[in-house]
């Protein structure tokens, strides 16, 4: 791809063209319609930007670095017809993209968040396209940024952003409800990031379902009770039941 443009300049899009530009891939310019974040992104990485759909560039990959729900939209905007248009879901197809210009998937498996540093190399991307040639020109480009690149079809991609919201989302949200707890116990939630760094390390080695421990795993009902005693949030007590009659199931003739 000679040259790229972004449509949008949030979380995603700010990290892509971080990405590409590290690996010297022309990003023409920033497309977003709120004028004050395209400048902010384009200014930071010295890149054109606009907030009109007259000034936009021709380029030969447009990539809409957006919320889903935006996508649609967004892919009205490109005049272009004889171009590449992808988006960067997780869950969407490409049937989403409404225009008369070749569409396809470039997909980076991670969350972002501006100003935090990723290592984009260890970053897996999905690609996907219409034709076997824009699929080899995304593969390529996805090279040029990560060690992991597969290529899926829509069906699987939406199967991998789902694990994705399991193993993240999640567990952030878990995370959230263990602070409450240990704000109950007033103390601070520095005292869970050693248990939550160890429990990240052991599946570097481990499967899953190896690494498993707490009395869930053990089939302990008693401390499991007592833990429902404890929590005094109703939410918060049917979310351990369910999590523990889960685990309880996955073990049960192990």
């Amino acid at each position: 791809m000679r040259s790229v443009v972004i449509i949008g300049a949030g979380n995603v899009a700010f990290h892509l063209t971080r990405a590409l530009i590290q690996n010297t891939v022309n990003v023409r310019q920033i497309f977003n319609r709120t004028l004050y974040k395209a400048q902010e992104l384009g200014e930071a990485n010295n890149i054109k930007y606009t907030d009109k759909i007259s000034e936009l560039e021709k380029a030969d990959l447009y990539i809409i670095a957006a919320s889903d729900s935006a996508v649609e939209e967004l892919s009205h905007y490109i005049p272009f017809d004889d171009t590449l248009v992808v988006h960067t879901s997780g869950s969407l197809s490409t049937s989403v993209l409404k225009g008369d210009y070749r569409k396809g998937v470039f997909y980076p498996f991670q969350t972002f968040t501006k100003r935090k540093n990723l290592r984009y190399e260890e970053v897996p991307f999905f690609v996907e396209a219409e034709n076997k040639d824009d699929e080899e020109a995304l593969f390529k480009l996805a090279d040029k940024i990560s060690n992991e690149v597969y290529r899926v079809d829509s069906e699987k991609r939406l199967k991998v952003h789902l694990s994705g919201i399991w193993a993240s989302n999640f567990v952030n949200h878990m995370y959230q409800i263990a602070q409450t707890i240990c704000k109950e116990a007033d103390l601070p939630f520095d005292v869970l990031r050693p248990l939550i760094e160890e429990t990240a390390k052991k599946v570097q080695d481990l499967e899953p379902f190896d690494a498993q421990t707490g009395p869930a795993r053990r089939g302990d009902e008693l401390i499991i009770n007592k833990h429902l005693e404890v929590l005094k949030d109703s939410r918060h007590q049917q979310l351990y039941r369910l999590i523990s009659d889960s685990i309880l199931r996955t073990y049960r003739n192990d």
